[in-house]
């Protein structure tokens, strides 16, 4: 029981505590860092390279923030149960953007994150290149889990809104350079209420599961 109760919390806690981590570590960063701006800047900027606290955003903030999703995330493959390739190629899609960005992390992008610049380094090409791939395979990732999950219709609903404007957000930061960082913004808000809510359901399909147990063997 005690196990069950960890898992449950770790389901709930883990994706509230890493966005929460990543929000107060870009706002103050953001607060130092000379002419920085939210609406047209990517949160990567904090930690290009030359930037004044790089290290600081990479590895005590960005950094940090993937790792908890990462152990959210190993928490999520015990407990959901393995019913379909819907759900496991969604836990998969979700491993993979959270290992990316947690790369992204340690490849900063170069001086202002600008995308097709010449001459840019291999560290800026891989980043930026990391940061087309991540954030699609998220919503991917999440679309398949809210539609395969049993029971919830609700669920699958948010997954469709979701879906429909995190693509529309996606499109929107790579196309409109003035607005890249409040669009990044917004599809990381996104991309994070879900996997909250995909926590609390799964929290509450194992602790379903275990009272049924219990119940079934008399205790």
């Amino acid at each position: 029981m005690d196990q069950i109760d960890f898992r449950s919390s770790a389901l709930r806690l883990l994706p509230g505590l890493s966005g929460l981590w990543l929000s107060a570590g870009v706002v103050v960063i953001a607060g130092l860092t000379p002419d920085y701006s939210h609406v047209s800047q990517f949160m990567s900027v904090l930690g290009a390279q030359g930037a004044p606290f790089a290290d600081w955003a990479n590895y005590a903030v960005f950094g940090p923030a993937e790792a908890a999703m990462l152990v959210f995330l190993v928490v999520l493959w015990a407990a959901l149960p393995k019913a379909s390739a819907a759900i496991v190629t969604g836990l998969a899609l979700l491993t993979l953007y959270a290992c990316l960005l947690m790369a992204a992390a340690f490849l900063p992008c170069d001086a202002g994150c600008h995308a097709g610049v010449s001459g840019a380094s291999a560290s800026h090409r891989t980043h930026m290149v990391i940061g087309t791939l991540a954030y699609p395979l998220a919503l991917i990732g999440l679309l398949l889990l809210c539609l395969s999950l049993p029971g919830a219709g609700s669920l699958r609903l948010m997954g469709l809104l979701a879906s429909v404007c995190g693509f529309g957000l996606f499109l929107t930061m790579l196309s409109v350079t003035d607005l890249q960082g409040l669009t990044q913004r917004l599809l990381e808000a996104i991309i994070y209420v879900q996997t909250a809510v995909l926590g609390w359901r799964a929290a509450s399909l194992r602790q379903a599961s275990g009272s049924s147990e219990t119940a079934h063997h008399g205790f």
